[in-house]
């Protein structure tokens, strides 16, 4: 037979690996959601997991969320409002044919009364109506909202995916001037064994290792400050090191300023949004100028009251009441011409918009243009500087060059490789701001 003290540790063991497993679960789970280690990551998986994570959409979404309640909250002045009240007063009752006596005229009644009312709007002139417009085409702006904080979202994750791409790719070049210099500082020791070339040959190849590897390590800090970078701007909270697919590389995108330009104006949620915002305001107009204008709304009611809480008894009232405002201290004609000017200023930031829109395409668009060009430039420059290095170092090898050249040679080499390389990635930024100016990346 076990012993209880065993028996119930076994089930608090027990107990306490239920427990860790139901906490490890969600971390668990967590991480299936990443992508699995060891397959580089790309560009759309780098932006779809963005829009997971990153908290500024979260915040937009629940904004839409309360907008949608204030939406419902408009919509409830269209149903019956029903009330449960109780109440004790103490007063005279001279409208009762009972207290019409001159004796009674003063003489003060206890009165308790218990029950509920029901309270119904019948028309009150687009009171509701407009409000529920007002709220509805508020929460299609806050929609739109979210759009550009997407749009945003998505345009950082490009530039620092391509920054990763970018800063890989100088690490290269870095590396691959190390070991050329690695190269030369052993023909110059060698040179120099053999008496063939002064000592100064081998110095300054010292010096130029030395400057090589120090752009090195430039370079793989830069690579490390990109790598935050994109961390950041997916909306990871951890650091994660993961690699990402090499899509730095050139492919033409043909489109014409006037299709950007075109497509701009329609589907930019820029657009949109203040088209909303007009819309709302136009409500809020007729909501203003509502208030001229009467209300109608009926009423029902089932008391129990009377002069004891003893003594009960129950009364029914059916009514309907109608409000008409007189004067309001003038305060319907300023809420008007409040409403017509937020619109003008709605309908004027539409056209400052546009105006930026319009400057932002076609920088967008002559950015990318003249990225083409450098590529093609840059690339031809690339096997020039390539040439003249190989001939620089050959003759350098023979005994005919001077360490001058071979240093020239390779500096313009390294230039042309980084001006190659950021031009690709300039290429790549300018695509990704006309998707932005076109309002693709929703």
């Amino acid at each position: 037979m076990r012993h209880p003290r065993k028996k119930e540790k076994f089930y608090q063991w027990l107990g306490g690996l239920f427990i860790l497993f139901l906490w490890a679960c969600p971390a668990l789970a967590q991480q299936e959601e990443l992508p699995p280690q060891g397959k580089p990551l790309t560009l759309e998986q780098c932006t779809a997991m963005a829009l997971k994570y990153h908290p500024s959409l979260r915040a937009n979404q629940a904004t839409i969320e309360a907008s949608k309640a204030r939406v419902e909250q408009a919509l409830a002045a269209y149903y019956p409002q029903v009330n449960f009240s109780s109440t004790y007063t103490n007063g005279t009752s001279n409208y009762s044919g009972i207290t019409r006596s001159g004796s009674n005229l003063w003489t003060f009644y206890d009165t308790y009364s218990a029950g509920p009312s029901l309270t119904q709007n019948i028309y009150d002139f687009g009171r509701t109506a407009n409000s529920v417009t007002i709220n509805r085409e508020n929460t299609k702006a806050n929609e739109e909202e979210l759009s550009i904080t997407r749009q945003g979202v998505i345009l950082i994750v490009q530039q620092a995916y391509f920054s990763v791409l970018q800063a890989l790719r100088l690490i290269q070049v870095a590396e691959e001037t190390v070991n050329q210099n690695k190269q030369r500082l052993e023909q110059a020791q060698g040179f120099y064994q053999a008496g063939t070339r002064p000592k100064i040959d081998v110095t300054k190849a010292e010096v130029d290792l030395a400057n090589a590897e120090l752009n090195l390590i430039r370079a793989k800090n830069n690579y490390q400050v990109a790598r935050v970078n994109i961390n950041n701007a997916m909306g990871l909270r951890q650091s994660l090191t993961f690699a990402i697919e090499d899509s730095l590389d050139f492919q033409p995108y043909k489109i014409t300023l006037e299709e950007i330009l075109k497509l701009s104006f329609v589907q930019r949620p820029e657009i949109l949004q203040l088209k909303a915002k007009q819309r709302s305001q136009e409500a809020s107009i007729k909501l203003a100028q509502a208030s001229y204008y009467p209300i109608i709304s009926g009423n029902a009611s089932y008391f129990y009251r009377g002069p004891d809480i003893d003594d009960l008894y129950w009364d029914l009232s059916v009514g309907a009441a109608l409000s008409i405002p007189l004067f309001s201290g003038f305060s319907s004609p300023n809420q008007v011409a409040e409403a017509r000017a937020i619109l003008k200023n709605l309908k004027a930031q539409e056209e400052s918009l546009q105006l930026n829109i319009r400057l932002e395409a076609e920088q967008a668009y002559l950015s990318l243009r003249e990225a083409e060009e450098r590529i093609r430039v840059t690339q031809k420059a690339v096997g020039q500087a390539q040439e003249n290095f190989e001939l620089a170092n050959g003759r350098y090898r023979v005994g005919v060059g001077f360490p001058l050249e071979v240093t020239d040679a390779e500096v313009l080499l390294a230039n042309a490789r980084a001006n190659y390389i950021q031009a690709l990635y300039d290429y790549k930024v300018a695509g990704a701001r006309i998707n932005k100016a076109m309002g693709l990346n929703k």
